[in-house]
């Protein structure tokens, strides 16, 4: 508790932090929403209606991808910066699951709440039905977690926010690669797919899962 309390003042004393933290996910959302809005009606070319949108997988993909770089942004110098903090109070044998679960705690808080305002907006711009609302908060909301705790993991393994910051791209480009809508799979290397299959890979990727999670349980209701 002690931990989580001063985790939480020293995030909300940081109003830069706090204010590009939560106004990322809806100004992402307002710009991907907005330029994906495609008015193809055929009878009325001005008007926009939801089922003429040829976007939404590309939307979905694009939902998967900016949930993983939020979740990793807030996550990845969470530990780094707590070095020497740490090194000051090595002694006092303090509980390293106390500290480890603070972190969890904040961050999925924190994410919960992009995650939340991202599908708000984006998904009331593309008039997508609002009972799949919770659905598609409940998809990206576990990426953003799984990608928070990647983030931990950069950050203690690392020893320089400028190593931190390059590796995120290695961590993000495979995960559009391997989702399956960009390339189809059977369109990939014959080295590394085989045709009607989905890559090895491809199943250690989390976009790929989240992918064919949200798209099934879109065409299903």
């Amino acid at each position: 508790a002690l931990f989580t309390v001063r985790d939480f003042l020293s995030k909300i004393s940081n109003m830069q932090y706090m204010l590009i933290n939560l106004l990322e996910a809806p100004l992402l959302a307002i710009l991907l929403a907005y330029i994906i809005r495609f008015q193809n009606d055929p009878d009325k070319p001005e008007r926009y209606l939801f089922r003429y949108n040829d976007n939404v997988p590309a939307y979905i993909l694009i939902c998967i991808i900016i949930s993983l770089f939020m979740g990793l942004t807030v996550s990845a110098e969470e530990i780094i910066k707590d070095r020497k903090i740490q090194k000051r109070e090595q002694f006092l044998n303090l509980s390293r699951f106390g500290y480890l679960f603070s972190k969890i705690s904040i961050l999925f808080t924190l994410s919960a709440i992009q995650t939340f305002t991202f599908v708000l907006i984006g998904n009331s711009i593309l008039e997508i039905q609002i009972g799949l609302l919770w659905s598609y908060w409940g998809m990206l909301f576990t990426i953003s977690c799984f990608a928070n705790m990647l983030g931990l993991n950069i950050s203690s393994m690392f020893n320089s926010v400028i190593t931190i910051y390059i590796t995120i791209p290695l961590l993000l480009i495979p995960q559009m690669i391997l989702s399956g809508i960009i390339f189809r799979y059977e369109k990939m290397n014959k080295s590394i797919s085989e045709r009607g299959t989905v890559p090895i890979l491809a199943d250690f990727m989390v976009s790929r899962w989240a992918f064919e999670g949200m798209t099934v349980n879109h065409y299903m209701n």
